[in-house]
């Protein structure tokens, strides 16, 4: 196992959560997600492409709570990201062409990737939030703030705020801080994305409708995809 990683699950607690990880080889002779940012789309799909900017997600309860399941509505990702240029389109369509990969890598049920940034919250002020740039899976609220406050009842808030990993590999045995937006979740990890100097820019979160689904072996995949994504997040 190549020291980047080595590092990474040290810094980040995974190692106190998972104990059996493999010493296998990790040396990136098959760095697929760099191939992905070395890549264009040829083929371009206006329609998929309109979908990365206007998706639907579930409409919050109080306090920003994912209570209302069954009531949806349009976000348009331009409000947080910023306007829709060439160079966006292609940087959501590599990193959606992560997702899809590594999704049937791992056979996760939920995938997702975060960008830190920030956004006018309600009161319209700026704040710093974990913005959902791609994703698989069912809807799912677009923007976790990193406050206080959503530290306490958000993974991916606690992630982004703290630089430490989250397991859980069974929802119903667990006690810690969790946030409900489908009732299909058995298990999920949610570990942070680092710049060269260590600060978060980002989190991938995952889930699986079973328990005990993350494995060392499927966790080291994931990880891999984060230290990638160092480089072009």
């Amino acid at each position: 196992m190549n020291n980047l990683i080595k590092d990474y699950i040290k810094n980040t607690e995974l190692d106190k959560q998972i104990t059996d990880i493999p010493s296998i080889d990790c040396e990136s002779n098959d760095d697929w997600v760099k191939q992905i940012f070395e890549s264009i789309d040829d083929n371009k799909n206006e329609d998929i492409y309109k979908g990365y900017y206007n998706f639907t997600v579930p409409k919050l309860g109080e306090n920003g709570s994912c209570s209302m399941k069954t009531e949806f509505e349009q976000f348009d990702l331009t409000t947080a990201y910023g306007e829709r240029t060439s160079n966006s389109d292609l940087q959501l369509w590599r990193l959606y062409q992560i997702i899809s990969q590594l999704q049937k890598i791992t056979n996760v049920d939920w995938l997702g990737i975060y960008k830190k940034t920030t956004y006018k919250n309600s009161n319209n002020q700026d704040e710093d939030c974990l913005l959902k740039l791609a994703y698989y899976g069912e809807f799912s609220r677009p923007i976790f703030p990193l406050t206080d406050y959503f530290q306490t009842i958000s993974n991916n808030s606690w992630v982004g705020i703290n630089g430490k990993s989250k397991v859980i590999q069974s929802l119903a045995t667990y006690e810690g801080v969790y946030y409900n937006c489908s009732d299909k979740v058995k298990s999920e990890i949610c570990i942070p994305i680092f710049d060269k100097n260590q600060n978060v820019i980002g989190i991938i979160d995952a889930e699986s409708w079973r328990d005990n689904h993350f494995n060392a072996k499927i966790l080291l995949e994931i990880v891999k995809v984060a230290i990638s994504l160092s480089n072009y997040l």
